[in-house]
C-alpha cells in the first residue's frame, strides 16, 4: 500500500467534505490500517459523527495487523487486554455488538502476537456473548492451548468443536492434533486422527511430525507407509518431516532411500528444507564426505 498516495486522496475526500461518510471513512480508516499507520486510522476513527460495526471492525484490524510497521503500535501486538475491553465497552455503549468478523480479527491478534493466554480470555467472553465461533477463530487458537501447554483448556475447545459439528474440517482435525502433539498427549491425538473419515495430506502430516517431534521413528514411518498404501499423495511437508525424524533416529540408509526416490515415487522435486534433513543425517552418522558432496 502507497501511504503518500492515500493521504493525496484523503485530502481530495476532505475538499469535497465528504470525510465524515461513514462508507468512505471506512475506506481511509482501512486505509491507513493496511499501510501500517493506526495512528491517523485511529484519528480518522475518532473524527468521525457516526460509526457502524464496519468501521470499528476496520480500526480492530488495523491494530491486530501494526505487526507490519515498527512505527505504529497497538492494543494487539503490546498485548493490551484492558485496551481491547475498553474498545468493546465504547462499542456497547454506542449500540454496535462486535460481530464474529470483529471477536476474530482481536483474537487471532492477540494469538499472533503471542498473547497466548489474552487470547483464551477473549475467546471465553466471546462465548459468553453468545458469539458462536467458526473455524477460523478455533484453528487460529489451538496452537495458543498448545503453546501454553494448557491441555484443559484445549479439551474444552475439542469439545465445543464436537457440539458444533466442526470435527470434521480438516484444518481444525490438523489443528487438534498438533495442539495434543505440543501438550505432550499423543494418544489423543492419535484418537482425533483416527475418527476421521476422510483424511487429508494435512491431517497425515499433522501425525507424522507429531510423532517425529517425540521422537517415535518407527511409528513415523509405519504411518508413512500407511498413507501411501491408502492412496493419500505425500506432499513437500510429509517428505521433510520424514527425512527430519529419519535424521533424528539415525535411520541413515531409510532415510537416504526415500530422499533418491522422491522424484520417482513422489513426483517431488528436493528442496532446501528436505537437503538440509540428509546433509543433518549424514552428518550425525559421521559421513561428513557424503554430505559435503550433496551440497
Amino acid at each position: 500500500m502507497d501511504l503518500a498516495k492515500g493521504k493525496e486522496v484523503h485530502a481530495v475526500v476532505y475538499k469535497l467534505c465528504l470525510e465524515r461518510d461513514v462508507n468512505v471513512g471506512n475506506g481511509l480508516i482501512d486505509m491507513y490500517s493496511k499501510c501500517g499507520n493506526v495512528f491517523y486510522a485511529r484519528k480518522m476513527f475518532d473524527r468521525m459523527s457516526e460509526s457502524d460495526i464496519a468501521l470499528w471492525t476496520s480500526l480492530i484490524c488495523g491494530y491486530c495487523n501494526v505487526g507490519k510497521n515498527e512505527e505504529a503500535l497497538g492494543f494487539a501486538r503490546r498485548g493490551d487486554i484492558n485496551t481491547a475491553f475498553s474498545l468493546f465497552g465504547r462499542m456497547n455503549r454506542e449500540g454496535f455488538v462486535p460481530d464474529l468478523v470483529t471477536w476474530n480479527a482481536i483474537i487471532s491478534g492477540f494469538a499472533q502476537s503471542q498473547c497466548l493466554f489474552e487470547a483464551l480470555n477473549l475467546f471465553g467472553n466471546m462465548l459468553v456473548s453468545r458469539i458462536k465461533p467458526n473455524h477460523v477463530i478455533v484453528t487460529g487458537l489451538l496452537p495458543a492451548c498448545g503453546l501454553t501447554g494448557s491441555i484443559q483448556k484445549g479439551r474444552e475447545i475439542h469439545c465445543l468443536v464436537y457440539r458444533l459439528g466442526l470435527d470434521a474440517n480438516v484444518f481444525i482435525v490438523s489443528a487438534l492434533i498438533d495442539m495434543y502433539s505440543t501438550c505432550g498427549s499423543l494418544k489423543d491425538a492419535r484418537n482425533v486422527f483416527e475418527k476421521v473419515s476422510c483424511k487429508n495430506a494435512a491431517s497425515w502430516n499433522a501425525l507424522i511430525g507429531c510423532y517425529g517431534k517425540h521422537g517415535m521413528v518407527g511409528s513415523t514411518i509405519k504411518l508413512f507407509e500407511r498413507m501411501q498404501e491408502e492412496g493419500v499423495q505425500a506432499n513437500d511437508a510429509t517428505l521433510t518431516s520424514i527425512l527430519s525424524a529419519c535424521s533424528h533416529g539415525g535411520y541413515v540408509e531409510k532415510g537416504l532411500k526415500i530422499f533418491r526416490s522422491m522424484k520417482q515415487s513422489y513426483g517431488i522435486e528436493g528442496a532446501k528444507e528436505h537437503y538440509a534433513c540428509v546433509v543433518d543425517m549424514l552428518c550425525c552418522s559421521r559421513r561428513i564426505e557424503e554430505a559435503y558432496e550433496l551440497v
